[in-house]
């Protein structure tokens, strides 16, 4: 997978939601914490939320935290582990 992609995809991504824009995405689902995964996850409709600050994870910057519009529920992606955004694969 391109690393260019996957931050392409989070800047229209930010860009939707700033916009009040929902978008679709799916991913590869992992839990660090139980180093196990439940498969790939797909949302709908989902806008960004304000995720964990600089400095209190070293995985700020890759822990992506989203809003799910469909079930309004919270939840984040690893952002190496997105496949795909709005339709498009990340290849």
């Amino acid at each position: 997978m391109s690393l260019a992609k996957v931050y392409t995809a989070l800047t229209r991504m930010r860009e939707l939601t700033q916009a009040g824009i929902p978008f679709s995405l799916s991913f590869q689902s992992y839990s660090e914490q139980r180093a196990t995964t439940n498969g790939i996850k797909s949302v709908e409709k989902a806008m960004l939320r304000p995720g964990i600050t600089k400095g209190k994870s070293d995985k700020s910057e890759i822990l992506i935290a989203y809003h799910d519009l469909t079930t309004n529920t919270h939840g984040t992606l690893y952002l190496p582990l997105l496949l795909i955004f709005n339709g498009n694969k990340l290849q």
